[in-house]
């Protein structure tokens, strides 16, 4: 793909990103009381381009100025306004992993030091080593207790984003930036193409291996993203999810490139359509974990394998509402062997190989990419 070509010419450092350290604040927010709220909102869509038919959309995320003009994306999007997004708090129990691509899990105070919201304090979400040796290990044993049938999970990626006062009037790839809010409806769709440029390996296969999962053919198994406020109540940019029942996948999802000079993350950006459903937990805490899909290989008819989602201006915040700063993990969740033998494959997903080729894939990226 062009994509990759233009990475590969580029020879650049990005400056080591200090991370900030921030002061405990705590609320104490009686859930009970509070009703559904639901408002209007702005979503970005890609636009649909005929060029987008031949030539894959891309966003290299490092600073505009290293580039000519024009050549740091060719993505292109589209604002949509007044689109109804509705509130999850007296819903929570319609929407499940399976059917719609999401849920919600209110984790029980009970538990203790068990809780996800309590794995790490506050001020600890500054530092990524305790970001990576512990929090992903909480992840881990949260969706092992949350999500049916998971026999094992892996977590391999996790971003901490903290809201700058200029987004979203900040650029993707700005220099020593801290991750932002994504207003781009998408998905992180590449759970067998995260590659990296000099081995082009799979992220998630790599992950895997490390746990001594090198044969996955008989399993079903997913990328699952937990995603929680640090704070709250949260009404600052908060993360809106599509109900899976209302994306048509063939026509909505295009395969994209999320470029950055360590990795190669494919991912889908997604076109408007009318019939999509936008769901929010408004006032969300961080006991509140928003559970989504971004891959599944289990692809029987009705059954979800995905969500795209998005960050939105939330106009029902107040105009004080604190900057949102949220944790969001990438884990792969393993079904016992023989969970593969159900799987009809009736609902393939854009651009996405086989389970027949797969294999056979696998082994042409070991060699590299031309």
């Amino acid at each position: 793909m062009a994509s990759l070509a233009l990475i590969r010419s580029l020879r650049l450092t990005l400056p080591r990103h200090t991370a900030a350290r921030f002061t405990i604040v705590t609320n104490n927010h009686r859930h009970s009381q509070r009703c559904s709220l639901s408002t209007r909102a702005t979503f970005h869509y890609l636009e649909d381009r005929p060029e987008y038919q031949t030539v894959k959309p891309y966003h290299i995320n490092i600073p505009e100025r290293a580039f000519d003009p024009g050549l740091q994306s060719n993505e292109v999007s589209i604002a949509y306004h007044d689109i109804p997004v509705t509130g999850l708090r007296n819903r929570i129990g319609d929407f499940t992993l399976d059917r719609n691509g999401f849920k919600v899990v209110i984790e029980d105070e009970d538990r203790g030091g068990e809780m996800l919201c309590r794995a790490l304090p506050y001020e600890e979400y500054a530092d990524e080593a305790s970001v990576r040796d512990r929090a992903r290990k909480a992840v881990e044993e949260f969706l092992k207790r949350n999500i049916d049938g998971c026999e094992d999970a892996v977590a391999f990626s996790h971003q901490v984003r903290r809201r700058d006062r200029l987004f979203p009037m900040l650029p993707r790839g700005t220099s020593g930036a801290v991750p932002q809010p994504v207003q781009g409806v998408h998905v992180v769709c590449g759970a067998l193409l995260d590659m990296t440029p000099d081995g082009s390996h799979s992220e998630v296969q790599d992950a895997l291996a490390a746990r001594g999962y090198t044969d996955m053919s008989k399993r079903r198994w997913a990328v699952v993203h937990i995603w929680r406020p640090l704070f709250g109540p949260l009404q600052d940019w908060p993360l809106a999810l599509m109900d899976y029942t209302s994306l048509d996948k063939a026509r909505d999802l295009i395969s994209s490139d999320n470029i950055y000079v360590h990795r190669i993350r494919e991912n889908y950006n997604v076109l408007w359509n009318k019939r999509h459903k936008w769901y929010f937990l408004e006032d969300q805490q961080p006991n509140e974990i928003l559970v989504f899909k971004t891959f599944d290989t289990h692809a029987t008819k009705g059954h979800a394998r995905l969500c795209a989602h998005a960050s939105f201006r939330n106009p029902l915040a107040a105009p004080t509402a604190r900057p949102r700063e949220s944790f969001e993990c990438l884990s792969v969740v393993i079904f016992p062997e023989g969970s593969a033998a159900s799987n009809s494959f009736e609902e393939p997903l854009p651009a996405e190989t086989p389970p027949g080729l797969l294999g056979e894939k696998l082994a042409e990226m070991k060699g590299g990419l031309d």
